[in-house]
């Protein structure tokens, strides 16, 4: 079992290093778009990659979020009950996640093969085949299942399932 949890929590840190890699190709080619109205031309594909990085970003940054507690919680009502009920309602609320997320995931499959299959491209000038951003999105929505998979094996098992904090320097602690 441990192994299959560090194959994840190596698999989570891959996602995680894509999404902040598309993060700074975002970045560029924002830039590239503002240097270039500065001097009365566009580009029309700037916009087009920006929004499949945008999706990407999010969809592989979900399950590191969910791995180092970054994500929006709402503890109110878990932070009154004993450590035990608390516990079994994370459990729970992980479990009905799982089966939501799998959903997406079984989602998102059917449109990567569907496009795929079907050759469909973007209207756009670059006539992009959606199935290659769409297969990012796809990555990281099973890597958020996977992540989620791992809290509740973890949860269950009572070990520590959460790494607050895990990227913050020395000098922050």
């Amino acid at each position: 079992m441990n192994r299959l949890l560090t194959l994840i929590d190596r698999l989570s840190r891959l996602a995680e290093l894509a999404a902040v890699t598309l993060i700074f190709g975002y970045c560029i080619l924002m830039l590239t778009e503002v240097v270039a109205r500065a001097q009365a031309r566009s580009f029309s594909f700037t916009w087009e990659y920006s929004q499949y990085a945008m999706a990407a970003v999010f969809a592989l940054a979900s399950g590191p979020a969910i791995r180092t507690a970054v994500h929006v919680r709402i503890s109110l009502l878990t932070e009154k009950l004993p450590a035990g009920v608390a516990r079994g309602m994370d459990v729970v609320a992980n479990l009905v996640a799982l089966i939501i997320v799998a959903a997406i995931v079984n989602a998102m499959w059917t449109k990567v093969s569907v496009s795929f299959d079907r050759n469909i491209l973007a209207t756009s000038v670059s006539k992009t085949p959606l199935w290659i951003p769409q297969a990012i999105i796809l990555w990281g929505f099973a890597q958020l299942w996977l992540d989620l998979l791992a809290r509740s094996i973890r949860r269950i098992a009572n070990q520590q399932f959460e790494w607050r904090g895990a990227d913050k320097e020395q000098a922050d602690v």
